[in-house]
């Protein structure tokens, strides 16, 4: 597949290992690292791997085999609007290949926990439950928090690290302004002043995906699945996998099944995606999706 961000990532695997907590409950065992090295989780929700995200694996690649552990169906569970995710699910192994030269060269892998499993647990039932599940070290944003009702904080997980002995790194937040980023935002978005997934959904809600690709610390991109696409280009919005920016005109690349880069125009409207060109030259996709990386506005925008 190349560089194609359309890769899927997915690998067979043996039926998981199970255990049973104190409290009666089962958890998958996380699989021992290759080299036989300490598994240490990066905590967080992950959603648009962004630069504060990729140096949680790093500082978690420092104390051992990285992993980055989050939460799944906390919208269902409390109740919050589905939204699509920043990072398309079939791209988030090319993103963690990216950040593989900064992280040692280790593979960083992804574990998720379902939430309703943990989310009554008291701050010690949730670091308890990590060491059982074979967990030895934890890092985590300053501002991470954890435990019902959000009641442990970075200190209490430090704190929980030495009783239990598991080792703790907390890492402190990554601003995010730069000269220019103090952009104003739609309603119901935070401008938050730390690289964040918020802000990152704020810049592509407001199509400024020149400051969305500083945030990430790459071009933010865009899996369509070509079903139902007409061969002239257009897509219906339908087709995305994962978060669009506004509507607009920008500067995009496709990029190839084979890893070839072909620059392009992307308009969105307020019903399709529109890839200029893409019907004459599909730029060596597979027949299931295409990718589309957004690079600022387009030259007659």
């Amino acid at each position: 597949m190349g560089a194609s961000c359309s890769t899927s990532g997915a690998t067979s695997a043996a039926a998981p290992d199970v255990i049973t907590t104190a409290a009666g409950q089962k958890f998958e065992r996380i699989p021992p690292a290759e080299d036989g090295g300490k598994i240490v989780v990066a905590l967080g929700k992950f959603d648009a791997m962004h630069r504060g995200h990729a140096e949680l694996a790093r500082r978690a690649s420092k104390m051992g085999a990285p992993i980055l552990m989050s939460f799944g169906g906390m919208a269902e569970v409390l109740g919050w609007e589905e939204k699509l995710p920043v990072v398309a699910p079939g791209d988030r192994a090319r993103v963690l290949e990216m950040w593989k030269a900064a992280c040692e060269g280790k593979t960083v892998r992804e574990h998720v926990i379902p939430f309703a499993d943990i989310r009554r647990m008291s701050p010690e039932e949730f670091v308890s439950t990590l060491k059982d599940i074979g967990v030895g070290g934890v890092v985590a944003g300053a501002n991470y928090r954890f435990g019902f009702k959000a009641a442990g904080t970075a200190d209490i997980l430090k704190d929980l690290g030495e009783k239990l002995g598991v080792d703790v790194s907390i890492v402190d937040l990554l601003p995010a302004n730069e000269p220019g980023d103090e952009g104003v935002y739609p309603a119901g978005y935070e401008n938050t002043p730390q690289v964040s997934s918020t802000r990152v959904r704020a810049c592509l809600a407001a199509g400024d995906v020149e400051q969305a690709a500083r945030l990430l610390g790459r071009n933010h991109a865009l899996v369509l699945r070509i079903a139902g696409a007409g061969n002239d280009g257009r897509f219906p919005t339908s087709a995305a996998t994962n978060q669009y920016p506004a509507i607009g005109r920008y500067a995009a690349i496709v990029v190839g099944a084979d890893g070839g880069r072909t620059p392009t125009t992307a308009e969105v409207t307020d019903g399709e995606i529109v890839l200029e060109g893409w019907g004459e030259t599909n730029g060596g996709n597979d027949d299931a999706n295409v990718c589309v990386e957004f690079v600022g506005p387009a030259a007659d925008a």
